[in-house]
């Protein structure tokens, strides 16, 4: 397909993102949760990426990266609306989620539930989400991790980034003039999140040198 432009306003990301260049991050990025999951490259992978944005997409297509499927979901309709009209390719899949946000989507009443469903279909090898625990207050993420737990394969994987400063107990929102702008969790309290959520930590790994990225945690399904 040709080559995907995307508007200025459409592009979320953060300062340092937007000066390196979305495809830049983007394919370091892509190559950094590769590397993770112990794998050559995505093209034996079925991907849930939950709070899309337009950095994938648009590196996967642009930089021809090998992928055997793409789901993206977001909680900005503009963003899922110019994905689903511009990307005309059989390997992706676009889904608008209508769900409360104090930082993304503060206008709609719908709050994220454990026992609430994605607006989409299926289970996948990876679900990942890049800087949306950053921006979750304990009660969403708790509810988001028991969600996500129905959409991932027996032998799957969940990827995400978080805030972990070493001052922190527990939760703190650290710039609360600014909802969301900085949800920080202390590690221990993150993986407790995880686990009571049916999953277990396999790693944590501190952020990457260039700082385009947070915390990483991978973890599986737990057995219990």
């Amino acid at each position: 397909m040709a080559r995907l432009t995307v508007p200025d306003h459409l592009n979320r990301n953060s300062a340092r993102a937007a000066r390196e260049g979305a495809e830049q991050t983007g394919e370091k990025l892509l190559a950094l949760v590769t590397k993770s999951l112990g794998l050559t490259d995505l093209s034996g992978v079925d991907v849930l990426d939950v709070g899309c944005g337009v950095r994938f997409a648009q590196t996967i297509l642009n930089r021809d990266i090998p992928i055997k499927s793409y789901t993206g979901v977001d909680v900005h309709l503009p963003l899922i609306d110019f994905l689903r009209e511009s990307v005309d390719d059989s390997r992706f899949a676009f889904a608008h989620w209508d769900v409360n946000n104090a930082m993304y989507n503060p206008g709609t009443s719908a709050r994220m539930e454990r026992g609430a469903a994605l607006p989409i279909e299926g289970d996948f090898d990876v679900v990942w989400l890049f800087s949306v625990f950053t921006h979750l207050d304990p009660q969403d993420s708790d509810a988001l991790l028991g969600i996500l737990r129905r959409y991932v394969r027996p032998n799957g994987r969940l990827f995400f980034s978080a805030f972990l400063p070493a001052r922190v107990q527990g939760f703190q929102d650290l710039d609360p003039a600014n909802p969301l702008v900085f949800a920080a969790y202390s590690e221990d309290y993150m993986r407790e999140l995880v686990t009571r959520n049916g999953w277990e930590v396999l790693r944590v790994d501190a952020p990457d040198a260039g700082r385009i990225i947070q915390h990483q945690f991978l973890c599986k399904p737990s057995d219990r």
